[in-house]
């Protein structure tokens, strides 16, 4: 009877706090085009794991309750823990009923001061980013042999070098025979590291 009460309790509040996480979610439903095919998986599998909580935390978690609470339970106010909380919280509470008025006024001015750092914030999703270097990835036809793959990425760094604006040039050939990401003789990367922008020609 003891757990059926604590249950029914605190089975609203605790349902509706993890209703209110999952509707946190909703806006991200509304993203479109890649940040919303990135997004919208976590967004839904998201709300399935808050709903099924809250459904769970209503039905099954009161029957286990039941089952696994045996012997004594002790009051709040002799739960050491309980009473630290409650030594924490009840102060701000009542501060907070005794000076309603100025509790607004204080979220209002602290939602206004946050207007000018949200206004700064860029609104692309992913703004255009300059690294500084590239990447010239060419293939070759099938069976191509090493010697040949070697000499053609060296005849294509010096190419790439007698540009003004390159600072360095390297490619390899291929890559590990692993499962994650493979790669063939036939595929090149060259990774070109160019000079800063002052040191560039006009045009």
């Amino acid at each position: 009877q003891v757990i059926g009460k604590a249950a029914e309790e605190v089975g609203a509040p605790l349902f509706f706090s993890l209703l209110i996480i999952t509707l946190s979610f909703v806006p991200v439903f509304a993203l479109e085009g890649q940040e919303g095919k990135m997004f919208s998986p976590l967004a839904f599998t998201k709300t399935y794991a808050m709903a099924s909580a809250a459904a769970l935390a209503i039905t099954l978690v009161p029957v286990l309750m039941g089952y696994f609470i045996r012997g004594k339970i002790l009051p709040e106010h002799k739960n050491p823990v309980n009473r630290g909380l409650v030594a924490l919280y009840r102060p701000l509470l009542n501060l907070s009923l005794k000076y309603p008025k100025a509790m607004i006024v204080l979220a209002l001015g602290l939602l206004a001061s946050a207007y000018y750092p949200t206004s700064q914030l860029g609104s692309e999703f992913i703004p255009p980013l300059d690294e500084g270097d590239l990447m010239y990835m060419p293939t070759t036809y099938p069976g191509i042999s090493i010697g040949k793959a070697r000499e053609l990425v060296q005849q294509t760094n010096k190419l790439i070098k007698t540009v003004p604006e390159v600072k360095t040039v390297w490619g390899k050939i291929g890559r590990a025979e692993t499962a994650t990401d493979p790669a063939p003789l036939t595929m090149i990367e060259t990774v070109i590291q160019l000079k800063p922008h002052d040191q560039w020609r006009e045009g």
